[in-house]
């Protein structure tokens, strides 16, 4: 064999060993992203519910307030109007 035969093939199997390197190495790494969406995507979860529970009884509080202030405009309405009448004529 020539020297530049045991040299080519030298760099062809470092360059091989590398290349196989790398491609196990992205395939652990991929694994790592997979498990940490995976544990994002549960907290993401978690909050959402969370936020939901959270909001339901603050929104019914608001309709509720809204009804009672409604409540109170229509109770303004018909006894405030007759108190204008009741100033008007003295």
């Amino acid at each position: 064999m020539d020297v530049y035969q045991v040299i080519i093939a030298v760099c062809l199997s470092v360059i091989s060993a590398t290349i196989v390197v790398i491609g196990v190495t992205l395939v652990w790494v991929l694994a790592e992203v997979k498990n940490s969406l995976k544990k994002v995507n549960g907290i993401l979860d978690t909050t959402h519910h969370i936020t939901n529970s959270i909001a339901e009884p603050v929104s019914s509080f608001s309709e509720f307030l809204m009804g009672f202030r409604n409540g109170f405009s229509i109770f303004n309405k018909v006894f405030g109007s007759k108190k204008a009448t009741d100033d008007s004529t003295e």
